[in-house]
Parts: C-alpha cells; structure tokens; sequence
C-alpha cells in the first residue's frame, strides 16, 4: 500500500486506509529510543539503530540494516535487510532480494526473500519462505547443499508403484541402480536405513525417520514425527501432523524448485541444514545452537545469487543431469550452448524463458522436446541447419516465439508435430533441406503464423492433420512436388 501511494505524500502524510503520519527517513532524525510512527526510506539505506523500539511499520526502496537488539513491528525493503543478533520482530520481515538474519532472533509471524535467505542460529520462527534458506548458516559461508548426496536423485521422476505397510527400507528393497523405485503407503511406522534412495513418495499413519544419508525423492506424509538424518535429503515436500526434526546437512527441495516444509507441531532445524521454499509451523519453531559453528565477527548482506546470462555446460555430464523442470520461466538466460553429444532437449527445458535470444544446437541432437522452447517470446536465432541428426521436432516446441523470423528444417526431419510453429507471429521462411525426409506435418502446427508467405515442400509429405496452416493471414503459395501428398487434413 505504501509502493503503491507513495506520490501522493504530503506534509510527512500518506495516504493509507486512512492518512498516516509517518517519519521521512530521507531527511528527519528519527528517535533513538521508540519510534511510534511509520518510517519511510525513499532514497536513502535505512539503519534500524541498536536498541531502538519500532512499533510501526517501515518501508525501505533501498537496503536496510537492523542492528543489533532491536525491536521490530514489520520492516519490508525492495532491495536487501541484514537483522542483527536479539532482534525481535512482532510481525514479519519481507525482502524483495537477500535477507541475513544472525543469531538469537525471535522472527515474529512470517521472514520471507525473494532472492534467497540466511538465518543463524538459536532463532525462533513461524513461518519463513525463499527460493533458498540456508539455515545456521552465514552469508560469508553458505555450504553446499548437493555435497554428500547422490546426484543422480535429482533427475529421477517419481515412481507412484505403491508397496504397503513397509516398516524397514534396507538394501535388499534396491533394484540393480541401487534405487527402491516404489512409493511406500504404511501404517506403521517407517525407517529408511542409511544411503537408501527411495524414488517415490512415503505416506505413514505414523511416524518416519530417515537415516543418514537416505533420500526420498518424493515427498513425505506422516501422522506422526518426522525426523531427517544427517546429509538426508526429500526432494519434494514434508507435511507431519506433530513434529518435525532436521540433523546436520538434512535438505529439503532443491535449488530451482519451491517445496512446503509444514508441521502442525514443532520444527526444530539443526545449523547447517537447507530448504528450497515455504516452512510453516503451527506450535513454533526454532534453528538449535552449535558449539562447533562460531558467529562471524562482521555482519553483512547476504550476496544474491548469480545471474547466469549465456548458459553454457561443464560437459555432457552436467547437461543430462540437469534438474526435471530445467530452467523454465528463467527470465535471465538470453543464450544457451548445448553441448556436443546431447541427444535430446527435454520437455519444457526452456519454457518461458522470456530473455532467450539465442540457442546453439550441436549435430547430435535427435529431438527437441515438446514445449521445449514455448513462449521464448524473445528467440531470435536458432540453427537446427547444424543437428543432422534431427528427426523430431516436438509439440509445441516452438510455440509463441513471436520474434523467430527464419527457421531452416534439416533433411533428417521426420516429424513436424503438432503446434511446434503455432504463434510464431514473425516467422516468414520456413526453408527444407532438397532432401528432406518429412513424412508428416500435424495438427496447427503453422497455426496463426500470420508473417508466412510461403512454404515449399520439396519431397514426400502427408499434412493428414488438422488446421495445419489456420489463420496464416498472409500465405498465398504451398509448394507440392508432384504424386507426393498422400492426404491433406481439414
């Protein structure tokens, strides 16, 4: 409310609900001992000074730092906060970008970051939420939370096969991989024994504990406790109806995803744990102390997270294991090289991808994936003249690029499936190799390409499918060679 009236201060007034008299942290000298009044940085980084009580509200458009023992009611900035050591919040913090809490802070109702979040130790929370927590932990030394566990975990999908009333997961469960790919369903209590992975989900009437190391890659329900070992990890979600236990390197969701970490009791987090999301708790919660982790000596801002514009892969190896959503709705990434030896660009990698310009695609790619590269509004350039080896071009893999303006189809082409080209406002030359091996054209796939003026097929071709060339406005010729068109849809 204050972001959205903020012009139409007057006379240290806003207009809120009603008119508020507030303090212009830009300009006044605001009370050292309780400030009864909203306090209102426009220009200026805000210092919430130590000691200091806040019993309104305080809005920042740049950074802000709460020092040490203060008392908060509700403190948002558009920029970055550092929360000093004591504070007490009786409301929430919101960041839109980094948030570094330090130790023994009561956190009110809600913390939450749009970037990523750092929270030390001996701190008491009801809800928290970011992309990233990294808990007891300080933004001069974040771990990482993928060190000590399997990284083949974050590519597998999960496996909804249901195994009933299971008590122990133990490695005689494993399949040749090395994997229990089955969700466990059991009213009993259920322990997963150390290092085992577990490719679905667990659901117990009762409690589950996972051992050190042991992974779900699903998500966990239970009646009872939940408690996760040392370097354990649940990729998806955790809901518990009592309370839920974190040890030391414990991980819940992975970086690029949000997952609900959510107990109608109790959650007590050890230092050096992680959540990629929400965590919410309806009795409190609170991140425990460590003798073995000392308190920095220097409070400073937590650093954000680096913003990856041209994306490039170390090797092959780190291409195929990258996440199952990939990197849709990234609105950073303007360039992709994919690297040499990738067979395949899977479902909706880039989806949405809304700053992609420009794909590099190498000779071994054999299908690009349905919705592969839908709504990259932005997508100027892509060679597929160069993947010899393309036989697919998937649904809708193309869909809304708007700006794509010439597209070439490699001889390999087998299939043009459906929707691959539809929306792609700009795109006047589609160009087939002279030996073009297409053999099938499907449903709306040109559908509302409405730059296209002509298309040229220059070998057998069956458009069976329907509404192939719908609403292209501007087409006025469809090369055919002779005897070849088997069949032309509706």
């Amino acid at each position: 409310m204050i972001r959205k009236n903020i012009l139409s201060i007057e006379d240290d007034e806003i207009q809120l609900s009603k008119k508020e008299k507030f303090f212009d942290g830009d300009r006044q000298k605001i009370p050292l001992d309780v400030v009864d009044k909203m306090v209102i940085c426009r220009e200026s980084e805000f210092i919430g000074t130590k000691g200091t009580a806040y019993n309104k509200e305080i809005y920042c458009a740049k950074d802000a730092h709460v020092e040490s023992n203060t008392k908060i009611r509700a403190i948002y900035s558009e920029s970055n906060i550092i929360i000093d050591e004591g504070t007490e919040l009786l409301r929430w913090a919101d960041s839109e970008g980094t948030l570094a809490i330090y130790d023994n802070c009561n956190l009110g109702i809600s913390v939450s970051s749009g970037e990523r979040m750092s929270i030390g130790q001996n701190c008491e929370f009801r809800r928290m939420y970011a992309p990233e927590i990294y808990i007891g932990q300080y933004p001069i030394k974040l771990l990482n939370p993928k060190e000590r566990k399997d990284k083949k975990v974050y590519c597998l999908s999960v496996q909804k096969r249901i195994k009933r009333n299971v008590r122990y997961i133990s490695n005689e469960m494993a399949n040749e991989e090395g994997v229990v790919d089955y969700t466990i369903v059991s009213s009993e209590n259920v322990r997963v024994t150390e290092n085992i992975i577990v490719q679905g989900d667990i659901r117990s009437h009762k409690s589950v504990r996972l051992f050190d190391g042991a992974i779900v890659v699903g998500n966990i329900f239970a009646e009872g406790n939940v408690i996760l070992g040392i370097n354990s990890c649940v990729i998806g979600n955790v809901f518990s109806q009592e309370n839920v236990y974190l040890e030391s390197g414990a991980t819940i969701g992975q970086s690029g995803t949000i997952s609900s970490l959510v107990a109608r009791g109790n959650i007590i987090l050890e230092p050096e744990t992680f959540v990629f999301g929400y965590v919410s708790c309806e009795k409190g919660g609170k991140i425990s102390r460590s003798q073995y982790i000392p308190s920095p000596e220097f409070h400073t801002f937590l650093q954000e997270k680096e913003k990856v514009k041209v994306l490039t892969f170390r090797d092959l190896d780190e291409y195929e294991d990258v996440l199952r959503q990939g990197f849709r709705h990234n609105e950073i990434i303007e360039e992709v090289i994919i690297p040499d030896g990738a067979k395949k660009i899977p479902k909706s990698m880039f989806f949405k991808c809304t700053s992609l310009q420009k794909i590099h695609i190498p000779n071994s790619i054999e299908e690009i994936g349905d919705f592969a590269f839908m709504d990259c509004e932005q997508l100027k350039e892509i060679s597929l003249i160069t993947g010899q080896n393309l036989k697919r071009i998937g649904i809708s893999a193309f869909e809304n690029c708007r700006f794509l303006e010439t597209i070439e189809i490699p001889e390999s082409v087998e299939i043009i499936d459906a929707a691959a080209f539809s929306g792609c406002a700009n795109l006047r030359n589609v160009i087939f190799e002279e030996n073009s091996a297409l053999e099938t054209v499907k449903d709306h796939a040109f559908q509302g390409c409405v730059s296209l003026i002509e298309i040229k097929f220059v070998n057998y071709v069956e458009i069976a499918s329907d509404n192939t060339f719908k609403n292209c406005t501007s087409l006025k010729r469809i090369y055919i060679p002779d005897n070849q068109v088997v069949k032309i849809g509706a």
